[in-house]
């Protein structure tokens, strides 16, 4: 009773000074996140004002309707989007004068986005401090769920937030690289250490339909998943194709959680000796039109995908690279389908640089020889490529993302559309490996034409959205 009585007193003491009572953390927890979105809205109408002013009216349209989607309710972005309040409800005023479309073009354009960029990178920098600051207090409060979901905005917002990073358990990869969280620098490390341990398959003496079909004897090897049979090596050589071959394919089933076999048979790799063996394998099995077959024919090598494909052993002494890159390519155009050769090739360098940090096999043109679009630089060498896309996004000259979202055409891919889709999928593992899993099972049996809208239901981007979240990662990561 007189314990009662004192905390009563004391309470009553309380309000008589004119305070309020402190609120539970879980309701102190939802006045500040209310705050944060609400800066977080005015700022993206900030960003929408500049660009209004410069006349990139399209731009600044993204700007004012991601307002209006943190802060319904506003005015200023409603009216910029053309709307009006009737009867308390926000609707299109038909007869506002709006503006639609960017004025500028060319270099201009490309000065506007440049500075966009940097101010939506300089915005991402103050949000990614203050959703720091509400994780803590989350943390302190003892709430949890949201202390690492405040976090996990931080590092969205801004890749470098250094105590965002800590209390998610990433390490950083030496004095100026990656963040990685516990799971991508183990796989990462599986990934280059493992392939001495992977499975070396078997001798295999049966005669394969090619030596039936062709009349040649091979060497070959039979594995779990893999089929090689080779003119002028040996089975020790052979061991090591079919090491590299196991190893890409354990880790790309554990990189994407997958429980069931992706192959449903040996992946059958014919690999002949030399040009004159390709052309012959290509009059036999090519199906499609002459045009076409020449075109094989000259690529002397890579012929098909799984479940057979065939390559040209050339002068190199081994074929790790080309090994690796079509494992991984043909279990992801299994796991994604479609022509979507951004995330067919950018994964398969992913493994290639990973394992050997190589990029010498591949689909496109990245030695950047011939006449067409894919001429000009080398990007052949892997090693560059951090360096290259650093120098891209300073200068503002990075391949424009729509045109390697969807590109549907590999004829139509350059070296450095390959590049930065490479540098794309390594963003989405590196930072959003679960939110990505969701993605490429939503597309999975869609059609292509539908990923942008996935790309938004998922992680809530525009294509723009990612291109900006990617380059704050390219800055630094690379």
């Amino acid at each position: 009773m007189i314990r009662a009585f004192v905390l009563s007193s004391f309470g009553l003491l309380w309000l008589q000074a004119g305070q309020d009572p402190a609120k539970p953390p879980a309701d102190e927890y939802k006045d500040r996140l209310a705050k944060l979105n609400d800066s977080l809205a005015e700022e993206h109408y900030k960003i929408g004002e500049y660009l209004f002013g410069t006349s990139m009216h399209r731009w600044a349209r993204d700007e004012y309707r991601k307002t209006i989607t943190i802060s319904p309710d506003h005015e200023a972005a409603r009216k910029r989007l053309g709307y009006a309040k009737k009867d308390a409800e926000w609707e299109i005023d038909p007869d506002a004068p709006v503006e639609i479309e960017n004025k500028k073009k060319g270099d201009e354009a490309q000065k506007v986005k440049v500075e966009y960029d940097k101010r939506v990178e300089k915005l991402g920098t103050t949000l990614a401090r203050q959703w720091v600051d509400l994780g803590t207090f989350c943390e302190k409060a003892k709430l949890a769920s949201e202390a690492e979901a405040a976090w996990k905005m931080a590092v969205e917002f801004d890749p470098r937030q250094g105590d965002a990073r800590k209390k998610l358990g990433y390490v950083r990869q030496g004095k100026d690289g990656p963040w990685l969280s516990k799971f991508e620098s183990a796989i990462r490390k599986q990934m280059k250490e493992g392939i001495a341990k992977a499975p070396v398959g078997q001798p295999y003496k049966e005669q394969t339909d090619v030596e039936k079909d062709m009349g040649w004897k091979h060497e070959k090897r039979k594995s779990d998943h893999f089929l090689l049979e080779v003119q002028g090596k040996d089975q020790e050589w052979l061991k090591e194709e079919i090491k590299h071959g196991e190893h890409a394919y354990a880790m790309f089933h554990k990189l994407f959680d997958q429980k069931e076999e992706l192959f449903q048979q040996p992946y059958n790799i014919i690999i002949v000796r030399d040009k004159s063996a390709h052309e012959q394998y290509v009059d036999k099995y090519h199906h499609g039109d002459a045009t076409h077959r020449e075109f094989v024919k000259k690529k002397c090598g890579g012929y098909g995908g799984y479940p057979r494909g065939e390559i040209t052993l050339g002068q190199g002494a081994n074929l790790h690279d080309f090994i690796v890159h079509m494992t991984a390519q043909e279990l992801f155009e299994t796991l994604a389908g479609g022509r979507r050769h951004w995330l067919h090739e950018g994964m398969a360098y992913h493994f290639s640089k990973t394992m050997l940090g190589t990029a010498l096999a591949g689909c496109v043109n990245l030695a950047g020889t011939g006449s067409d679009k894919t001429a000009g630089r080398n990007y052949q060498n892997a090693e560059d490529w951090p360096l290259i896309i650093r120098t891209w996004i300073k200068e503002g000259k990075d391949p424009p993302i729509l045109e390697v979202f969807k590109c549907h055409d590999l004829a139509e891919f350059s070296g450095e559309e390959v590049v930065k889709a490479w540098s794309l999928v390594d963003f989405l593992l590196t930072e959003h490996r679960e939110k990505f899993m969701v993605f490429l099972s939503k597309i999975r049996g869609q059609k292509e034409e539908e990923d942008e809208k996935a790309l938004q239901e998922v992680f809530g981007w525009s294509l723009d959205d990612f291109d900006v979240r990617w380059k704050t990662y390219a800055r630094a990561s690379y």
